[in-house]
């Protein structure tokens, strides 16, 4: 809005403008102090005034002011009518009209005299000496503060009003007093004092290095009269100094470090063993440290008493001089190491206030070597676990010292690293050794059946049985046939756990129904021992979610288990409980139990306690290890009791409880046959079938079993045969194997599903093959079988699935 006072009222030039910055007004001032009169200016832009090379600063000046309505000051020349510069102050401020808009700017300007920029500039020097980092003070020849700046205040830590009329000694420490006598001197001769770097103290009496400038302050003749003082603050970089002059010392100590380091490394790198490695690293830092004697302790709960460390290495001592005193323990002085807190170095640990507060003895035992100087380190592995500790002692006090401490750091790390190989050694020494064991075991699992298969099929085939013999010797082949597919699906299982390529069928099941299905399968072979099976079952229906089948198998091969180590007459008791918001199996026998030490291990594969060639029982060690994993991975958990050997076994599985039961649905289940069912043979009569095995018993039994069901069934020994024949008759349904030489299965159909023949094209196949992981199958139906087909395959499931194979994808 528009100033209330007439411009010709105005004490000062006033000028007004337009948002153009055009001239709108013009009072007398204004013509007295540039020149023009207003019908000269009127109009006209504001830079007629401005000087020849300037005008940029006002134009962002007043640009400003339109766009953000602020109210500027500037000081500046402008040049007059005649030619001449006149030094003004400018202040500009946004002109309103009556709806509040700016429409323009109101300029008013003063002029300076000498006197004005004299003070002007009096004012400038003060402005910058109050906000300069730098403390600036001026004394008398005295020593007399006169003046004290902002950043003085905040240096020293006096405030102005405080130091203003005291001596300058105040600051100045009593050592360094004759600094001042020497400073007055030269000031006094008019000399200058540039950069004297020295130290001061503040107020709280905390050191302050100040570079300090002093100069000579003069009157008007010339004469000294005191001197203006500019101190910087270099506490940072006299710090940055000695930290560099340290970390050269520290260069210097850690060279000889890591010769010691390397010196060690390449020790402990020349061995495996466990026990020589300790022994190395605690001769080494023993010596690196000059203790008179260093231990090592590894990290074990001693079973008896739960609380004591195994001594494996000591260094400067004989063992006898520890043999009488009890492991140590997890006192306050040890608990640090132990638990992993880090390196502990005591100049005198008697001296500690942890020190004696522990019974039995409340320090160090009768006997015990002389320990003044203590220092300790915690071995840690790469996942943080504290493998042991390295202790060191001196009867004298203050013997080690920062360098040690990071020598026996740095020597502690290599004994983890060495250890730790020993361990990785020894875990594969044991690996290969149960791989060993493993392989003859497997080797005689599979033979064994073998033996009776091959035995009673060459007499059959000799004509050497006959009748009910010959109905024996079948039994028998089967049944140990049946023994060979279920060692192969437990070798299988393994690796589908192993890889993760486990398949669960998730659905509600009741495990009593589970329970119920697994006793019965187990209860002949009880009833051939003359073992009692019991049943304790909680209520009627304990739901949970998982795979019926997979539940099934871990309480089978707990119930197997039973019965293969529970003597002739025993009892096995299988109960289902609900805990809480679990369900809980638990299957008990009166069996032969489990050792103490192979408890832990009774879960791990490949693991027996009656391991070797006298064992009295047969199994691969896979059951338990197979239950373990499909209860974890059904969210449950296992476990194994036992009171020790003859006293039985009681396993505990434990599964959360379904809380919402979900409605009753279809689940499709893959058609398995069981060895006692009767063989159901489809009607196949018409039905044209192509096998195509390079194994001539192979394609010999696939002929035969769908001929017995009335099928038309055609052979060929490779895949290249296989598409030869296609080109003159086309079957109704094709069986490949997959591994075959020169063509593979997954080629031939690939070939099939791309030939030209729509009719072949079509033509529905299945892969019976031994291949049996879920990749296999997953590759098989990917390349254009419609079934996969696990080898050995029982007769009625190859005739049913032949069956389906031609109803579901037959041609119109």
């Amino acid at each position: 809005m528009s100033i209330a006072l007439p411009l010709s009222s105005a004490r000062d030039a006033t000028i007004r403008t337009d948002r153009q910055f055009l001239i709108t007004e013009w009072n007398d001032r204004a013509e007295s102090l540039f020149g023009y009169r207003p019908g000269e200016v009127i109009g006209q832009p504001l830079q007629l005034l401005s000087m020849p090379s300037g005008g940029h600063d006002e134009t962002t000046l007043l640009t400003r002011v339109i766009t953000e309505g602020t109210t500027e000051t500037l000081e500046t020349v402008r040049m007059t009518k005649a030619g001449s510069p006149v030094t003004v102050l400018l202040t500009c401020a946004p002109m309103r009209n009556a709806g509040g808009h700016i429409v323009g700017v109101d300029i008013t300007a003063r002029e300076l005299t000498e006197a004005d920029r004299a003070d002007r500039a009096l004012r400038r020097l003060a402005a910058i000496i109050e906000s300069s980092d730098d403390a600036i003070i001026s004394k008398d020849l005295n020593g007399i503060v006169t003046s004290w700046n902002r950043s003085a205040e905040q240096m020293f830590g006096y405030a102005a009003e405080e130091m203003i009329g005291r001596s300058i000694r105040t600051i100045i420490p009593a050592d360094r007093q004759q600094e001042e006598d020497q400073v007055l001197a030269r000031i006094r001769n008019g000399q200058k004092v540039e950069h004297f770097e020295t130290v001061r103290h503040r107020k709280d009496g905390t050191p302050v290095h100040i570079s300090l400038t002093v100069s000579p302050m003069r009157d008007r003749e010339g004469r000294v009269i005191g001197a203006s003082k500019v101190a910087r603050d270099v506490s940072e970089r006299v710090r940055a100094e000695q930290e560099r002059t340290q970390f050269v010392r520290h260069i210097e100590e850690q060279s000889r470090v890591t010769k010691t380091l390397n010196d060690v490394g390449r020790v402990v790198a020349a061995t495996l063993e466990r026990d020589d490695v300790v022994q190395l690293v605690t001769d080494a830092a023993t010596v690196a440290t000059g203790a008179e004697f260093g231990a090592f302790f590894y990290n074990m709960i001693d079973p008896q008493s739960g609380a004591a460390y195994q001594l494996y290495s000591l260094s400067g001592a004989p063992r006898e001089a520890f043999a009488q005193f009890p492991h140590p323990r997890a006192t306050a002085i040890f608990a640090p190491t132990f638990r992993g807190d880090g390196t502990v170095r005591l100049d005198d640990v008697t001296k500690d206030a942890r020190y004696g507060q522990s019974p039995p003895y409340h320090g160090m035992p009768p006997g015990h070597l002389p320990v003044r100087s203590y220092l300790a380190v915690p071995v840690k592995g790469r996942t943080g676990d504290v493998i042991g500790g390295l202790f060191f002692g001196h009867s004298t006090p203050g013997q080690f010292s920062p360098l040690h401490e990071r020598v026996v750091d740095g020597i502690a790390s290599w004994a983890a690293v060495a250890l730790e190989n020993a361990a990785l050694y020894v875990a594969a020494q044991n690996a290969n050794r149960l791989k060993d064991e493993f392989l003859a075991t497997l080797s005689h699992e599979l033979r064994t059946p073998l033996n009776a298969i091959l035995g009673y099929s060459r007499m059959v085939r000799a004509g050497l049985m006959s009748g009910e013999r010959q109905q024996r010797a079948i039994e028998t082949i089967e049944r140990n046939a049946t023994a060979l597919t279920q060692i192969v699906e437990d070798v299988l299982d393994v690796s589908r756990i192993i890889s993760g390529k486990i398949r669960l069928h998730v659905q509600e099941v009741d495990l009593a129904s589970v329970i119920g299905a697994a006793v019965d399968a187990v209860m002949s072979a009880a009833d051939a021992k003359g073992l009692r099976v019991e049943r304790v079952l909680e209520g009627p229906r304990v739901l949970v979610s998982g795979d019926p089948d997979r539940l099934q198998q871990v309480i089978w091969n707990l119930l197997t288990n039973a019965v293969k180590y529970t003597p002739r007459g025993g009892r096995i008791q299988v109960s289902l409980l609900r805990v809480n918001s679990h369900a809980e199996v638990i299957v008990s026998d009166t069996g032969i139990g489990i050792r103490a030490d192979f408890l832990g291990h009774v879960f791990e594969r490949f693991r027996q306690a009656d391991g070797g060639i006298t064992r009295e029982r047969g199994g691969l060690g896979l059951g338990l290890s197979i239950a373990k994993d499909l209860v974890e991975l059904h969210g449950g958990a296992i476990e194994a009791a036992s009171a020790g050997e003859n006293l039985g076994t009681t396993f505990r599985v434990r599964l959360p409880i379904l809380v919402v039961s979900r409605p009753p649905s279809e689940h499709r289940v893959h058609p398995q046959a069981t060895q006692d069912a009767p063989v159901t043979v489809p009607d196949l009569t018409g039905v044209r079938v192509l096998a195509v095995d390079d194994e001539e018993d192979g394609r010999r039994l696939v002929r035969e079993v769908l001929e017995a069901a009335g099928a038309t069934v055609e052979t060929a020994g490779s895949a290249e045969d296989a598409l030869e024949q296609l080109q003159h008759n086309v079957p109704d349904a094709v069986i490949a194997d997959l591994g075959m030489p020169r063509m593979d299965g997954f080629e031939f159909i690939q070939r099939m599903r791309s030939s030209p023949v729509a009719a072949l094209r079509l033509v529905p196949a299945a892969a019976l093959t031994a291949y049996a992981r879920s990749e296999d199958r997953a590759r098989a139906l990917q390349s254009g079988f419609q079934l996969h087909l696990a080898k050995p395959i029982d007769p009625s499931e190859l005739m049913a699935a032949v069956a389906s194979l031609v109803r579901r994808f037959s041609r119109e």
